[in-house]
């Protein structure tokens, strides 16, 4: 069963971010009081999503325990490998999401967790960028549908 098992915004760039239980994903807009509500360059931009057993796999390797919202994404979720929707849809609740590319590590999430090399472990395992096509609530423990 996949599911929501955290989500995570932060309101600047700069901040740290901060789990919530729900959240209002807007149509062509983004999460509601994130960083990036209506504030992106291109609509795959408007959510990331990012696998937890890559952070586990991640955190195994390198011996230590960096909290989930560490990595900055906006939906830490189990039991579905998400580049396999890149181009695909999801729907968690009545929300409908596109999956539209890969979210690559960067040099930012590096120096910020001070992990040398985080960018090379992380190459196409740090999640992925997804279009929101319908409004609505989501929840920690919401099912994730694909098609």
């Amino acid at each position: 069963m996949s599911k929501i098992e955290f989500i995570n915004i932060t309101s600047t760039s700069d901040n740290k971010t901060c789990y919530l239980n729900q959240v209002f994903l807007e149509k062509n807009k983004g999460i509601v009081n994130d960083r990036y509500y209506n504030n992106f360059k291109s609509k795959k931009e408007q959510v990331t999503l990012i696998n937890q057993e890559e952070i586990d796999i991640f955190n195994k390797k390198i011996g230590k325990n960096v909290a989930y919202k560490d990595f900055r994404r906006n939906i830490i979720i189990s039991g579905i490998n998400l580049i396999k929707y890149v181009n695909k849809k999801i729907i968690i609740q009545n929300v409908t999401l596109k999956i539209h590319e890969l979210c690559q590590p960067c040099n930012y999430l590096q120096n910020k967790l001070a992990i040398p090399n985080l960018v090379k472990m992380l190459v196409n395992k740090s999640g992925v960028r997804a279009e929101i096509l319908s409004s609505g609530f989501i929840s920690v423990g919401d099912k994730i549908k694909v098609y």
